[in-house]
């Protein structure tokens, strides 16, 4: 596998958010969003090469029982991933990953394992902002039906909210989070925080900004 690197922190985002958590990162990544903040991640030399047993062998001896595997985009190398998946022992797992992959085969292989670990998906649905606006709707009905993660925007313009506005009708009976660019500040914060008041969404806020850790 093509990591980043593995470390401990707090979960700053998504259902788990506020646990001490481990994280694997994995390296490389099908887009380029304009407000990534793991930029190193997607091209150059910040990477190391670790096998699936590596990987696992080294967080299984934490003791930490959350894990996320974040990235880059850790789909891109869904076949070890796959494998590591399917060696962690005891793990809450969140997977996160940008929307524009297919996430039932490789939940439906975790689930035919029946491993003793849990397995969520945290899914960006990429706004225009981000200049990717792909997604794969097939993941809306996977969602809704396996209830095996959530949906997060990540919202930098008025022109993502009003399209966020046109999405959520798609999305009744799927968590659905709505996370402002950090970047832009306590002004944009009440914009997003305004558009939360008026439709069925849950704001967050990157807890690891605001503490200042990674």
């Amino acid at each position: 596998m093509k990591l980043n690197s593995i470390f401990q922190s707090i979960q700053g985002e998504g259902r788990f958010q506020g646990y001490p958590s481990d994280f694997i990162r994995f390296f490389g990544c099908n887009l380029n969003c304009s407000y990534c903040d793991t930029k190193y991640t997607l091209s150059g030399d910040s990477f190391y090469f670790a096998t699936p047993e590596e990987a696992a062998a080294k967080l299984n001896k934490t003791g930490v029982f959350d894990l996320c595997v974040t990235g880059g985009e850790p789909m891109c190398q869904a076949d070890e991933l796959l494998k590591f998946l399917l060696l962690l022992s005891k793990k809450r797992i969140s997977l996160e990953t940008n929307g524009s992959f297919e996430l039932e085969p490789i939940y439906r292989a975790f689930s035919a394992a029946k491993t003793d670990s849990q397995l969520y998906f945290s899914t960006d649905w990429k706004t225009p902002a981000s200049g990717n606006p792909v997604f794969d709707e097939s993941n809306i009905g996977f969602l809704r039906k396996s209830g095996a993660g959530w949906i997060k925007f990540v919202v930098g313009s008025r022109e993502d909210l009003d399209f966020v506005e046109e999405k959520l009708k798609l999305l009744d009976g799927i968590e659905t989070y709505l996370s402002p660019v950090f970047e832009n500040g306590k002004e944009w914060f009440s914009a997003v925080e305004k558009f939360v008041k008026t439709h069925n969404i849950r704001l967050q806020l990157q807890l690891h900004k605001i503490l200042g850790i990674e």
